[in-house]
């Protein structure tokens, strides 16, 4: 398995050698196994939710006319699972719908 890392940081090029070596600090990059490899390279390059933007997204979602309100309470659910808010979920759920409720007749 280490030839495998060697021949991928080999024929990689500098850019992304450079880039490897960084991210496997403070490990040497060719002494990791291949996946190890894989991985950092793939975490680094795959997008990541932020809290913040995952939370602006639920802030900002609205009950489309057509869609039942239990459709829109399991978005809801769905949505804030990836917005971290603990021991708040609850609340914020409530207020979100509180909100849509205000919007639109349910």
């Amino acid at each position: 398995m280490q030839s495998q890392s060697v021949l991928l940081l080999t024929l990689c090029g500098r850019e992304v050698y450079s880039l490897v070596k960084n991210l496997a600090l403070p490990n040497v990059s060719a002494e990791l196994p291949f996946e190890k490899l894989k991985s950092l390279m793939l975490d680094h390059i795959l997008p990541v939710d932020f809290q913040a933007t995952e939370r602006a997204k639920f802030n900002c979602m609205i009950k489309v006319a057509n869609i039942p309100c239990r459709e829109f309470i399991l978005q809801l659910n769905k949505r804030a699972s990836k917005c971290n808010y603990g021991d708040r979920l609850e609340e914020q759920l409530c207020d979100r719908l509180i909100a849509e409720i205000n919007n639109i007749s349910l």
